[in-house]
């Protein structure tokens, strides 16, 4: 391990604060967002001129801008400030945020505590951060997915429980004030280590950089497809079996996604590890695609919950393996997962779109079938990089 070369157990401690950081950075935004539109709708958006739908759309959209915003400046900020620095970055922005939305007496506040949240730049700082500490690309990336997925299953359910008590506030407080005692002990885990390999690769400037192009389309398109799927699953499941597929139901479906992402990652660490991370991108976009296309077929509840563990499981290790393969085609590792990053962020706002386009035309299942397209549309996207002689597509992860 390269965190913990000399020091296992310090390594280890440094992983563990890390894994608590990104689930607490993870959860504390998803704990707003399956009651985003009732805690407008609190606010008496209307009075502000636009309906609580408007303000709705904004917040949700907020940190994309910023995140996007923010691409090109990680690059510079990488080499200006030590890794330990952009940890404490990101922890003071992200506990801002959670400050600013728990203070939030209007949507406006809530745009703006969205807008820091994008700022914070969480999921590039602590992909540097795990890839430094985690010693190789697939031990790294998948440890940080383990961990956003935890965050994924406590966000929602904590955010819910809080809202019917009138907690949000407090909830978002108190994450606020749990990130700011990780952000210090993650810091100091950080401590020594690099944003950047020390050593320059061979070729990084050249030949590689063209290919880091079809990866981020992939990863766009695999994004894409998992948010609309995820946007309109519920409209299918209503649609075909409203008595059948309650909102509990469906609830509990998208979280047995998220507890098999969490028990398959370990095996995806090795996959990556010992394989081209390409190929398992591939595998892992075709995987989502043919999860997608297999709902509408009418396989019954049964049928579903297959499809809803599959999906979990391949899509588990979509994320890791892009982060992995970029890091092999970027100009730099800052970069490349920056531009990762940002591609993720692209497709979790057009995919939706897409989906949405296709309900009228074609009825509940056209949302579906686009998420299927999407995902089998990344996976081609990569065909030429796997065909090719090249050193993503065939060496071993370092």
């Amino acid at each position: 391990m390269t965190a913990g070369a000399g020091r296992p157990a310090s390594g280890r401690a440094g992983l563990a604060v890390l894994v608590l950081l990104q689930l607490a950075v993870t959860a504390a935004p998803l704990a707003l967002l399956p009651v985003l539109g009732l805690q407008v709708a609190r606010m008496e958006a209307a009075r502000m001129g636009a309906t609580p739908a408007f303000w709705t759309a904004l917040v949700l959209a907020a940190p994309a801008v910023t995140t996007l915003a923010m691409t090109p400046a990680w690059t510079v900020l990488a080499r200006r400030l030590s890794l330990s620095s952009l940890v404490v970055w990101t922890g003071l922005l992200s506990a801002a945020s959670c400050g600013l939305i728990a203070l939030a007496t209007d949507p406006l506040l809530l745009v703006v505590g969205r807008l820091v949240q994008g700022l914070a730049g969480g999921g590039v700082v602590l992909a540097l951060a795990f890839r430094a500490t985690g010693g190789s690309a697939g031990r790294g990336f998948t440890l940080m997915q383990q961990a956003v997925s935890a965050g994924c299953l406590l966000g929602p359910l904590a955010g819910g429980l809080a809202f019917e008590r009138g907690g949000i506030g407090g909830l978002m407080l108190a994450c606020a004030g749990l990130i700011l005692v990780l952000t210090l002990a993650a810091a100091r885990a950080a401590r020594g280590l690099a944003a950047e390999p020390e050593a320059p690769r061979a070729r990084a400037d050249t030949c590689d950089s063209p290919t880091l192009l079809p990866l981020l389309l992939a990863g766009t398109c695999g994004s894409a497809g998992a948010f609309a799927f995820v946007a309109f699953f519920p409209t299918w499941a209503s649609a075909h079996d409203a008595g059948l597929y309650t909102p509990g139901l469906i609830g509990l479906l998208h979280s047995l996604s998220w507890a098999v992402a969490l028990l398959i990652l370990p095996l995806w660490a090795r996959g990556l590890d010992g394989a081209a991370p390409v190929l398992g991108l591939g595998l892992s976009l075709v995987g989502c695609g043919l999860a997608y296309a297999g709902v509408p077929l009418g396989l019954g509840l049964g049928g579903i919950v297959a499809l809803r563990l599959l999906q979990g499981a391949v899509f588990a290790g979509q994320a890791p393996a892009l982060f992995a393969a970029a890091e092999k085609a970027g100009p730099s590792r800052t970069t490349a997962l920056a531009r990762a990053r940002a591609g993720l962020t692209v497709g979790q706002l057009l995919g939706p779109v897409a989906a949405g386009l296709a309900l009228a035309p074609l009825g509940p299942s056209g949302p579906l079938l686009v998420a299927a397209g999407l995902s089998l549309a990344g996976a081609l996207a990569l065909v030429p990089v796997l065909l090719a002689p090249h050193p993503v597509a065939r060496s071993r992860a370092p």
